[in-house]
């Protein structure tokens, strides 16, 4: 069963359920809750799936949040499996995920509500990501896929994020937060995590969406801000983030792809390889994780690694 329908048909349903997926980070997440707790939004209900952490991030919720639904895995599954947990344990109408390393503006989720009643072609909306080191500067605001070599091509990084107020970004995919409409995942079905356990996991429900014939959008009137470090560059791309960049490219455009555009990927494997080998040595680390991903991705081999 895709959402548990017992929860879903019950007499205490909500609006939106805010699903946050997390991994050892109890003080970013604890700001995350407190800014969630500030919204002017209120019909809501928080789903926090916690994949095996181990620095006090279950004590911490049950101490301070007792209202949040934590979900536990005894055992590292990835993030993609915390986003299919959260999705079936959710009762709203709404499934606004947020990554743990957030801070959400108090009028984010009212202002993507009311979007998405208002457009029912839409079937994920998301907030414009700007720094959290420099809150008025766009990290990104969705994502779209060139037509030929495939890239993925981040929108308005480094405008203003006040130059984005009142615009509706046509995009394919984004990263970090965005809301889907319960009635669009339901069509799509679950993430499938054992083939995209991290990386690309939501982009690749989020443009099934898209195929299904809604429309993916980002809100410039909406906001959260993302606590990375801007200075740490390559140095984020550990050995599994290096294989599954290269891995769940190949498996993403393989699935969405027809077979024209599939070649204009295959061409340009070559030089996001490169591209991905270059970020390895920049960090510090061999390129080992790449080309095991581009081997597995050609092959088609599933499953977890680097764990």
């Amino acid at each position: 069963m895709l959402l548990d329908e017992t929860r879903v048909n019950s007499s205490t349903l909500v609006k939106v359920t805010i699903a946050i997926p997390t991994y050892n980070r109890r003080e970013k997440l604890r700001r995350l809750l407190n800014s969630i707790r500030a919204s002017t939004f209120r019909n809501y209900e928080v789903v926090v799936v916690d994949d095996a952490s181990s620095d006090g991030t279950r004590e911490m919720i049950m101490e301070e949040f007792q209202d949040v639904v934590y979900i536990r895995h005894e055992s590292p599954t990835l993030v993609a499996k915390s986003r299919n947990d959260a999705i079936e344990a959710s009762r709203g109408d709404y499934i606004f995920f947020v990554d743990d390393d957030n801070v959400v503006e108090p009028t984010t989720v009212a202002r993507l509500v009311d979007f998405m009643e208002k457009n029912e072609d839409v079937g994920t909306a998301a907030p414009v990501t700007c720094w959290y080191s420099n809150p008025r500067k766009v990290m990104y605001a969705g994502a779209v896929f060139s037509p030929f070599m495939r890239r993925t091509v981040f929108l308005y990084a480094g405008t203003d994020c006040r130059e984005l107020e009142g615009k509706v970004i046509e995009v394919d995919t984004f990263a970090n937060s965005y809301m889907f409409r319960r009635e669009a995942v339901k069509k799509a079905g679950l993430i499938p995590w054992k083939r995209f356990p991290f990386i690309n996991e939501d982009g690749y429900l989020q443009y099934k969406i898209k195929r299904l014939g809604y429309r993916n959008v980002t809100l410039g009137s909406a906001r959260v801000y993302h606590d990375i470090n801007p200075r740490e560059g390559a140095r984020r791309s550990n050995d599994m983030r290096l294989y599954y960049s290269m891995r769940a490219k190949i498996f993403f455009h393989q699935d969405f792809d027809p077979p024209l555009r599939r070649v204009g990927l295959y061409i340009s494997l070559p030089v996001y390889t490169a591209y991905c080998m270059w970020v390895a040595r920049r960090g510090g680390r061999g390129v080992a994780p790449v080309l095991r991903g581009l081997l597995d991705g050609i092959l088609g081999r599933e499953g977890l690694q680097y764990v």
